[in-house]
């Protein structure tokens, strides 16, 4: 059974383009009263205005700013009347979907209605007319050369000129993790990435998962995916697109009730500003890494870390509550670090909330620490006085990477100039997943572990000798540097 996972071609982004007669009116205001028009019912948005207020609209010259839950998503800029742009502006989107999305033209009601120039991060460019946010007629650009010049139809390219990406999975290649099984765990794997017009994915993002093996498992499909780009005139595209992972246990007796893991309500002892309605939960789970040397002298243990949820989702001030080990707490530190969250409620807005996450280190796997069949065939090797692990000199070729993410670089350690390079050993299994990252060097233990739970997500394609997949042990730098 194979699935094909499609994405459409659009030129326009999703933020822009809406239908006038779908639309009802939605006014933000400012903290002085001063209101925006929005085309997006969103009670967790916010404006900051420095222009003028006239009869308590948004008016003249100026650049509006709008925030999503305190994430700067989008500045307006240009001539405002009664609260909306007009004429001659600017539209630029941040932190979105639509990140670094530029619309420079004319606008009427927030909306791109005439001449314009429409660039997109990934390097496509429109330039021609727009009627109510939609593309009519112009030329639309690649970087690769490729072009197109004529008319639209509904936003998007006619479909006798262009087609849409396809990835198709094996059915086979994208399992259930089976260590999550007895556990009856459930969740869906978000990624973003681009469908390159020589059939390739890159630029993977993972934007939502439940589980680090519900993302290994995701990445690893779409690495023996069958990918075609998009045409357009018969000449292919690059193309972003969005693809879904749903991990359901088909079995009932099997699955386990779907809970929260985090407290429904906050502690009356908590302040009013930590006080919340609804608990936060995760977004993406980053990987729990098990110490390497704890794990083969078999050390069990627990780690308390506390941690505050802004109300973006990300989180601050973590600190070691307790650790029966002190790597298992530095561990559980880079874990929630490097992880991200769907922030709490209170009264139906995005609030700050604050508890104590306890996680438990054992070999025998507990649903944070799944060890997989190749981890503990691996971990069984290096118990051995030689293992049995190629080094990467007897490989046909060098490990050739397919997805990996970057380490977190958290602000509060950039902005004290703290930096360096952690050399990171890493055992590649015959997958091509990452086993037991363990730093060999560093001038920092926070950046290690860091390093470390990043490197824990990255994958590769398998290791040959002889064109047989094998294990084999990989060293190389993670550098955190504050000018890149």
């Amino acid at each position: 059974m194979k699935k094909q996972l499609i994405a459409s071609l659009l030129l326009i982004g999703a933020g822009l383009a809406h239908a006038a007669d779908t639309v009802k009116d939605v006014w933000i205001s400012d903290d002085k009263g001063c209101k925006f028009y929005s085309r997006f019912k969103n009670p967790f948005h916010s404006i900051e205005w420095a222009g003028a207020c006239k009869d308590g609209y948004v008016d003249g010259a100026g650049v509006l700013k709008v925030f999503e839950s305190g994430v700067h998503k989008a500045t307006y800029s240009g001539n405002f009347e009664q609260g909306k742009l007009m004429g001659k502006g600017v539209v630029e989107y941040f932190n979105s979907g639509n990140h670094g999305v530029r619309l420079e033209g004319v606008f009427f009601n927030n909306l791109p209605h005439g001449p314009g120039i429409q660039s997109f991060a990934d390097g496509r460019r429109f330039e021609g007319n727009f009627e109510k946010g939609c593309p009519q007629s112009g030329i639309t650009s690649w970087p690769n050369g490729v072009s197109y010049q004529g008319e639209y139809k509904n936003c998007h390219l006619p479909d006798e000129v262009a087609s849409s990406p396809a990835v198709t999975i094996d059915g086979k290649a994208i399992a259930y993790p089976a260590s999550l099984i007895r556990y009856g765990s459930q969740g869906n794997v978000l990624a973003t990435m681009d469908v390159t017009e020589n059939n390739q994915l890159k630029n993977i993002e993972v934007t939502q998962s439940s589980h680090p093996l519900f993302e290994q498992a995701a990445i690893r499909s779409l690495r023996q995916a069958k990918v075609k780009a998009a045409l357009v005139q018969g000449q292919p595209v690059l193309t972003p697109i969005l693809q879904s992972f749903p991990f359901r246990i088909t079995r009932s007796s099997e699955a386990l009730p779907l809970h929260n893991p985090y407290p429904e309500k906050a502690s009356p002892e908590e302040p009013e500003m930590l006080q919340y309605d609804q608990p936060p939960a995760d977004k993406v789970v980053a990987p729990l890494v098990y110490p390497l040397e704890l794990l083969k002298q078999n050390v069990r243990g627990t780690a308390t870390v506390s941690v505050v949820i802004d109300p973006t989702g990300a989180p601050q001030q973590l600190k070691i509550v307790e650790s029966s080990e002190p790597a298992f707490g530095q561990a559980l530190k880079a874990m929630l670090a490097s992880s991200s969250f769907f922030p709490a409620r209170k009264n139906k807005q995005f609030s700050w909330s604050a508890f104590n996450i306890k996680r438990t280190f054992t070999q025998h796997g507990t649903h944070d620490i799944a060890i997989d069949a190749h981890g503990l065939r691996i971990l069984d090797e290096l118990r051995k006085p030689q293992p049995a692990i190629a080094p990467v000199s007897s490989l046909d070729h060098a490990p050739k990477p397919f997805y990996t993410p970057p380490p977190l670089y958290p602000p509060e350690l950039a902005d004290k100039g703290v930096s360096g390079t952690v050399l990171v050993e890493f055992y590649i299994d015959k997958e091509g997943s990452v086993q037991f990252p363990h730093a060999l060097k560093s001038n920092n233990e926070e950046l290690a572990w860091l390093a470390l739970t990043a490197v824990a997500r990255w994958q590769f394609y398998p290791p040959l000798v002889k064109g047989v997949a094998v294990d084999t042990v990989v060293t190389v730098p993670v550098a955190f540097n504050l000018n890149n």
